[in-house]
């Protein structure tokens, strides 16, 4: 995780304006993993970084994306290579196509880059970190995000919370935990 940690220093260190956008669908396990990223960064947004939680719509939020104006947007979500449930690896737009599914996707991510590229003349980069799943499967038993802390209409006033708890697997949890803290100290020092 250090030399990851060391490329996206080295990306982000000159950045104004950075926007981290959490992509997926938290009622498939991992697919969770960037809005559950996000979610727990929300408290972090300041005038130079914004965390978004683009759930499975991130054509939803190119407003907000818009309205911040950064000059970098990282992208988090799950990805396709074919490697081990927990490795995480740097993907440019150009290999989107190929790595990321759209199944839970109302529309392909990179023509969403495409667009905001397009709207935002001060984005000059954009990128994913994408993380290997060990399950998408969709899950039966279903409970409302801190249930008995908030209610129905603090989350539904809230887009950036998920409705349902997250239950990623358990190397996915650790390794968007270890992401977490990565982020943090990331944004602590640029």
């Amino acid at each position: 995780m250090k030399d990851l940690y060391d490329k996206l220093f080295n990306r982000l260190k000159d950045a104004k304006k950075i926007v981290f956008m959490g992509l997926g669908e938290e009622k498939m396990q991992d697919d969770g993993i960037g809005p559950y990223i996000i979610t727990e960064l929300l408290s972090h947004s300041s005038d130079k970084v914004l965390f978004i939680n683009a759930g499975i719509d991130p054509l939803a939020r190119v407003q907000d994306i818009t309205n911040f104006n950064p000059t970098h947007l990282v992208i988090l979500d799950t990805c396709t290579l074919s490697r081990e449930p927990g490795t995480v690896a740097l993907i440019e737009r150009e290999h989107m196509v190929d790595l990321v599914p759209i199944s839970s996707h109302t529309i392909p991510i990179h023509v969403v880059i495409d667009y905001l590229k397009a709207q935002t003349p001060e984005l000059t980069d954009v990128f994913m970190i994408g993380f290997v799943p060990k399950s998408i499967d969709g899950f039966t038993e279903l409970t409302q995000y801190k249930e008995g802390e908030l209610t129905i209409d603090d989350i539904n006033e809230n887009e950036d919370l998920p409705f349902f708890n997250f239950q990623l697997t358990e190397v996915i949890q650790k390794t968007a935990d270890q992401m977490i803290d990565m982020i943090k100290k990331l944004i602590a020092e640029i």
